[in-house]
């Protein structure tokens, strides 16, 4: 794990009151996922593999800040966190953040 994903771990820590907290690694995604419940609403964030390992270098022009008030605005609960910043969408078509 870098420091990427426990950066965005802090923030939801920091911004929710999160519960049932799961995590899992996804390798057709590339991504770890990560749901949890916060008052009655469940939130799942994808967060990329390339953002996990580059986080650390101060490259990333991502606002973590901005990933709660995202989150909360999301109609489905969803968001996307990679080089990019953090996105509603996820970026291939189909791509979900969903165990099989």
């Amino acid at each position: 794990m870098g420091l990427g994903l426990e950066a965005v771990k802090n923030e939801i820590n920091r911004s929710f009151e999160a519960v049932e907290i799961g995590e899992w690694f996804d390798p057709d995604l590339r991504s770890t996922c990560i749901r949890f419940l916060a008052g009655e609403r469940e939130f799942s964030v994808t967060v990329s593999e390339e953002f996990d390992a580059d986080y650390a270098s101060g490259q990333m022009p991502v606002d973590l800040s901005k990933l709660a008030p995202l989150l909360g605005a999301s109609q489905l609960g969803k968001v996307a966190v990679d080089s990019l910043g953090i996105s509603f969408r996820l970026r291939r078509s189909g791509e979900d953040c969903s165990r099989n």
